[in-house]
């Protein structure tokens, strides 16, 4: 008896072991697994100028989304774009609800803990934006840090808020479009955004009111964009051959002007 309830649970030990690898995933067969369903699922924000939904086409575009479905071509398969919770952008990739993260997403030492990253395609860096009439009130870093400072939940800009500026108020929010809106109503002062996102919308539409704040004088880090990957996962190199192919023939370069002169990170993709 007591040999059998040994052996029952020795097996039972070597399912909930296989189970548990199952579960991980084995990501090193990434492509062929989104080439048999046929979708390659994108994580995004709304992001504008990286992407953005086109009201007109009812289509995803920006810098992003258009090497994102430049991608689906070489794969064969068709691209779908998923707006997620940014703070749980980890967890979608792990889970498989997404495929890769495209947006313009900066590479930290927390995120490299969980995801590979692609070759780093561009440069940012994070900006302060403020309603037009209070540019003179929040010129400096003192100002704002004492300001009640709106930023994306586990963004870059939380982390400059809460790690660099030591912003006495910080208005935590779902998205960096929230953020501007914040500072538009006038429930936060300043918005901690990309600077990639707010040359692009910052004085324009609903954001007419709002001014970036002398970047010579106020803003924090130097940052550089990547796509996220499952660890471990193959789709990294197929990108990373795109970007090359893309930055070779001088595409990638046209579609960086095209969508407001984003800054590449041209020693990285030069040495690919």
């Amino acid at each position: 008896m007591k040999k059998l309830l040994a052996l029952s649970l020795t097996i039972i030990l070597a399912l909930t072991l296989c189970f548990s690898l199952t579960a991980c995933g084995d990501n090193t067969d990434d492509v062929a697994y989104i080439k048999e369903k046929g979708t390659l699922v994108v994580g995004i924000t709304l992001y504008k100028p990286m992407d953005w939904l086109d009201e007109e086409t009812g289509e995803w575009t920006g810098f992003d989304a258009d090497m994102a479905n430049k991608l689906g071509e070489e794969l064969g398969v068709t691209v779908q774009f998923v707006v997620i919770k940014w703070a749980n952008k980890v967890a979608e990739l792990k889970s498989k609800n997404i495929d890769c993260i495209w947006n313009g997403m900066t590479i930290s030492d927390e995120l490299d803990q969980n995801m590979d990253f692609s070759c780093s395609y561009a440069e940012n860096r994070q900006v302060a934006v403020v309603r037009t009439q209070n540019l003179a009130a929040y010129s400096t870093v003192d100002a704002i840090k004492s300001a009640k400072v709106a930023v994306e939940l586990k963004s870059a800009g939380d982390t400059q808020a809460t790690e660099t500026l030591k912003a006495t108020t910080i208005n935590r929010v779902d998205d960096q479009v929230s953020a501007l809106t914040e500072v538009v109503s006038g429930t936060s002062d300043v918005a901690l955004i990309d600077y990639t996102m707010a040359k692009s919308v910052v004085g324009n539409g609903a954001y007419e009111g709002l001014s970036i704040v002398d970047v010579t004088t106020v803003s924090f880090g130097q940052e550089e964009f990547a796509v996220g990957v499952r660890t471990g996962s193959d789709l990294a190199a197929q990108i990373n051959a795109l970007f090359k192919k893309m930055y070779t023939d001088g595409s990638m370069q046209a579609l960086a002007q095209a969508y407001g002169g984003i800054v590449l990170n041209d020693a990285k993709l030069a040495a690919l």
